[in-house]
């Protein structure tokens, strides 16, 4: 991967590098003779070498009878001797050079490129204002500075050879004079060099703002890896710089002044050292000493107070931070060679891109005092070195993720276990996506049918299995009823022994039909059962209707969600009826009226029950549709006549009741309730006739 990578790497850097080769003019005393150089073969002439100077003279003022000096360009003109005197970087001068022209001529425009000079230039041909960059002139009130490069045609036609001048004015910066290259080339051939070096530099500034952007948004959803808003703050830095030099492509988007865009370019300059110090030490802290930053960040403070002054001071600091940046480079060189030693991780990987980066320092500070004339590598090197960061960065990232990965694969296996203990639907009702969400006193109020299920004589039941044979009953026995109660929208809100307590939030429906499906399942089961040679199970199973409160409640040590409301203990408590009437399914009046007949269900109402916990009596209401087809439709046929008797059973005629129960045990011996009833009205008919015979005796004796 990591060849790959670098081979990329070096594929980049150098597709970002200009792709025409310049060639060196034989410029002697003031003239270049062209007449045997071939534009088609070389098309760029670099025009280095011994001009004319005229020191405080604009093309339109110098005289045949002035005598120039000469002068080897690229250059600044600071510390030269002229005419007695040293010279500072204040002034203006023009810079001559005799161009001799091929004799054949040229089939195309040939022009003049004028890289970014110190700090306003414009080009004359034979006195003829050109083009330029700013507005050059004599004092300082009225030379508007601007440094960018410029493009010019030069008239050549019918001409043997011409006149170049060049005018640069600088009241502005610490040195002046032509420090950059001027091209000589045909038009196209200088228009598309130019356009490649806009492109350049735009293309670096996209990838430097894409990495700090990427960077800082990255440090918004994990502050605690902190290197990355190092990387963000150094990316940013230089970008700043890279947009306010060389071709000033901020300019392109923003029109500022030349003060402001130059006080930008020593900012982002100034404050390169500490923010590569504070990056390195972000990510390796144990090694890198913060005093030592701390050092590096009071020199920036400094500095950066010197912008208040005017620019031909503060610039002079521009031959000073060079071995700022150095000396701080040196400093991190030391401690990542530190932690190379300690073996920290990607520590190589890093000492490589500081070399880099103080290689490119050296070059472009020493091709900026004119020392060496080169190019500047500065934005190139330090894209090389963010690269390696994002490298380095993204093996990290890649082993991060991977931890991280196994972490959310845990943190979801153990989720989904919770929600096992606690429904998902608990959770939602509540407001909350997983667990670690919950806290106490958290609840809901909402209005949700309530169903209980319970096996019939249980305990006598588990008297006869061992505990693994209880539990493996328990757990296939919900393993049947469990899936039908969540396929009918509900969810189960605890297990209490061998009983089931389930909410439907959504309609009474539900919780009739999981109940006749889970009635129709457990017959099955049964008969699985009784292939089996095991006992069969009943189970009963009541539903109420009503307003409920979800919540959590416990201790910071303890805690569970739980329903708390009457309406829990009424369908507890309609459960138990189903034991006294030997019903399998039976329902409140509330759940009933809210009932819709989509269903298509049959029922029968049984009585006016008292319930522990109640003052008033309620309804209760039977679902024939829980019993097998075959006893579910001799109930139904008898339906009328249990109306009858029923009816008769409420006028407290016990007798007429009786006879109609009677009639409807014989016609259906499985109906149960029926049987209750004629153990009801027995009872009572006979207590009835124990009442009328005291009254009757009662009477006789008062009579006496």
């Amino acid at each position: 991967m990591r060849p790959i990578f670098l081979c990329l790497l070096l594929i980049f850097t150098f597709s970002c590098l200009p792709e025409t080769r310049k060639v060196k003019a034989e410029i002697q005393n003031g003239i270049l003779d062209l007449t045997n150089h071939s534009f088609q073969t070389a098309p760029f002439l670099s025009l280095e070498g011994d001009w004319f100077f005229f020191w405080e003279k604009t093309p339109l003022t110098i005289q045949k009878t002035d005598t120039p000096g000469l002068i080897s360009l690229p250059t600044h003109w600071n510390k030269r001797e002229e005419n007695g005197m040293v010279l500072s970087g204040q002034g203006y001068a023009t810079f001559r050079l005799k161009l001799i022209l091929p004799k054949e001529g040229f089939s195309f425009p040939l022009a003049v490129l004028v890289g970014e000079q110190d700090t306003s230039h414009a080009v004359f041909v034979s006195g003829k204002y050109l083009g330029g960059s700013g507005i050059p002139n004599t004092n300082r009130e009225n030379t508007i500075s601007q440094v960018r490069s410029s493009l010019v045609i030069l008239p050549t036609e019918g001409k043997s050879e011409i006149e170049l001048d060049v005018m640069i004015a600088n009241f502005s910066h610490r040195k002046g004079g032509p420090w950059n290259d001027i091209i000589l080339a045909p038009y196209t051939e200088a228009q598309n060099h130019l356009t490649n070096r806009k492109m350049n530099e735009t293309i670096l500034a996209s990838i430097l703002g894409f990495v700090a952007i990427f960077f800082l948004i990255f440090y918004f959803f994990d502050k605690d890896v902190t290197h990355t808003l190092g990387i963000f703050a150094f990316s940013f830095i230089v970008l700043l710089r890279n947009v306010s030099t060389g071709e000033r492509i901020l300019l392109d988007w923003i029109p500022l002044d030349y003060q402001i865009i130059l006080r930008i370019e020593y900012l982002s300059w100034f404050w390169s050292a500490p923010v590569l110090y504070h990056y390195f030490h972000s990510v390796f802290p144990q090694d890198f000493s913060q005093r030592i930053g701390n050092i590096f960040y009071s020199v920036s403070a400094v500095l950066t107070l010197a912008l208040l002054a005017p620019s031909v001071y503060f610039t002079e600091l521009a031959s000073v931070y060079p071995f700022v940046f150095i000396g701080n480079g040196c400093f991190i060189l030391y401690y990542l060679i530190k932690s190379y030693r300690n073996k920290r991780s990607e520590s190589k990987t890093l000492l490589l891109g500081m070399g880099l980066l103080l290689l490119g320092a050296f070059n472009d500070s020493l091709h900026a005092e004119a020392i060496i004339h080169t190019t500047y590598i500065g934005p190139l090197t330090v894209v090389c070195f963010v690269f390696l960061q994002v490298f380095t960065f993204g093996k990290s990232f890649r082993k991060n993720l991977s931890h991280t990965k196994e972490l959310a694969d845990s943190l979801i296996a153990l989720n989904s276990s919770y929600s096992r203990f606690v429904p998902k639907e608990f959770l939602n009702y509540l407001g909350k996506k997983d667990i670690l969400e919950i806290d106490l006193g958290q609840q809901i109020q909402k209005k949700m049918t309530v169903l209980f299920a319970d096996i019939r004589s249980f305990t006598e039941f588990s008297e006869t299995l061992t505990p693994k044979e209880n539990f493996d009953f328990l757990n296939s026995y919900l393993q049947r009823v469990g899936p039908i109660i969540r396929h009918n929208g509900g969810f189960i809100d605890k297990f209490i022994g061998d009983a089931i307590m389930a909410l439907f939030p959504d309609s009474p429906n539900d919780a009739i039909r999981a109940a006749v499906q889970m009635q129709s399942e457990i017959r099955l089961y049964n008969t699985h059962r009784a292939n089996c040679d095991y006992r069969p199970i009943q189970v009963g199973i009541g539903i109420h209707t009503g307003n409920l409160i979800l919540g959590i409640l416990g201790e910071h040590e303890r805690m569970e969600g739980t329903v708390i409301s009457d309406a829990v203990n009424l369908a507890s408590r309609i459960e138990g009826i189903t034991k006294m009437f030997g019903a399998e399914i039976v329902i409140s009046a509330d759940t009933f009226i809210e009932a819709t007949d989509e269903l298509g269900y049959d029922y029968r109402l049984l009585d006016k029950v008292s319930v522990k916990g109640k003052a008033d009596s309620v309804f209760v209401v039977e679902v024939l549709d829980g019993y097998d087809p075959e006893k579910k439709e001799k109930i139904v046929k008898l339906k009328e006549d249990y109306v009858l008797a029923l009816d008769a059973y409420r006028r407290q005629d016990y007798e007429a009741a009786l006879d109609g129960f009677i009639q409807l045990v014989d016609a259906c011996p499985e109906d149960n309730v029926s049987k209750i009833f004629v153990n009801i009205c027995t009872s009572l008919a006979e207590s009835a006739k124990y009442a009328d015979k005291q009254e009757d005796s009662q009477t006789s004796a008062n009579s006496t």
